[in-house]
């Protein structure tokens, strides 16, 4: 039987693969999982659905391993986070371009006959097509009591809220920190959450929680990792650098690649885990299950070898 993740978290530091919040190709979360469960993942980080929790269990199986090998966190955000959003394309507005179709790492908008069309269960609102009039997004909608009743109902070990939003979601908190037993994990990037504003949130969740055993996710700039490069990386590290006095478990995401630890060494900065989507998937994309799987192995390694 595995450790609860808590206990897991204050020894070791541990690599998570974001499938994509929005991420609804649930053949490609599969295939993912497959290559990073062989590869040496220790945590997989779902969409707020059965058939992605399903999709992912699948994936493991297919890897040789065992559900209690690894670690599993739901994710959901409110609304207005980009995490939650997908494209739509207003064709009376559309110039026909074909930007939008170069621009998108997901592959999810493809000519149709004359016009653009979205492939809605690939957008994962990344919003690196949000360059005309034509673009716009709409939210998918999620709530706290919904996201408890799937982790409960598969026995996941962590909730993820995404708080990309002006609003400290006060009730959504208190509503998991009271009934769901797993860790509860908050995603800050540096949008909306200044200095000020996170030490209010984590003082807040430490009273209402009477602890500080709980994930902050140290979110830079959000699915932008593409590159692997320092800069790409250099907001999660300024996150983290910003949350460590407060003594949470901390997670370095967003922007994050093979540099990341390396950074993280450089600065100092005391971390329990790195989690890695948009890089993770590029570097897999279009590789056999062995390439891949070499790939997905030197990325884990540098993320968990400081």
């Amino acid at each position: 039987m595995k450790k609860n993740l808590a206990q897991t978290l204050e020894n070791n530091k541990i690599f998570k693969l974001v499938l994509g919040l929005g991420n609804q190709n649930f053949d490609e979360i599969e295939s993912l999982v497959t290559v990073y469960a062989i590869a040496g993942a220790d945590m997989f980080d779902i969409n707020p659905s059965k058939e992605a929790v399903e999709a992912v269990l699948r994936g493991v199986k297919k890897s040789g391993k065992h559900p209690e090998d690894f670690y599993y966190t739901i994710s959901t955000g409110l609304a207005g986070d980009t995490h939650v959003q997908k494209c739509k394309i207003n064709e009376k507005k559309c110039k026909k371009c074909g930007n939008c179709v170069k621009l998108c790492p997901q592959n999810a908008i493809v000519f149709d006959k004359e016009y653009p069309e979205v492939i809605t269960e690939k957008c994962i609102g990344c919003k690196k097509c949000d360059i005309c009039k034509a673009v716009s997004f709409r939210d998918l909608q999620y709530n706290a009591e919904k996201i408890v009743k799937l982790a409960k109902k598969y026995k996941l070990d962590c909730i993820e809220l995404h708080l990309s939003s002006k609003k400290i979601p006060d009730e959504e908190i208190k509503f998991i920190l009271k009934n769901f037993k797993g860790l509860l994990s908050l995603c800050l990037d540096r949008k909306y959450y200044s200095n000020e504003k996170v030490k209010k949130l984590i003082n807040k969740v430490t009273k209402w929680k009477g602890d500080t055993k709980f994930i902050v996710q140290a979110d830079g700039v959000p699915m932008s990792g593409g590159d692997n490069t320092y800069n790409s990386t250099l907001q999660a590290a300024a996150m983290a650098h910003l949350v460590q006095p407060y003594g949470t478990y901390i997670f370095m995401s967003g922007g994050t690649n093979e540099k990341t630890a390396e950074l993280a060494k450089m600065c100092s900065l005391r971390y329990n885990g790195i989690g890695i989507g948009s890089y993770a998937r590029k570097i897999v994309k279009d590789k056999n299950i062995d390439e891949a799987v070499l790939e997905a192995k030197k990325l884990i390694n540098a993320c968990k070898h400081d």
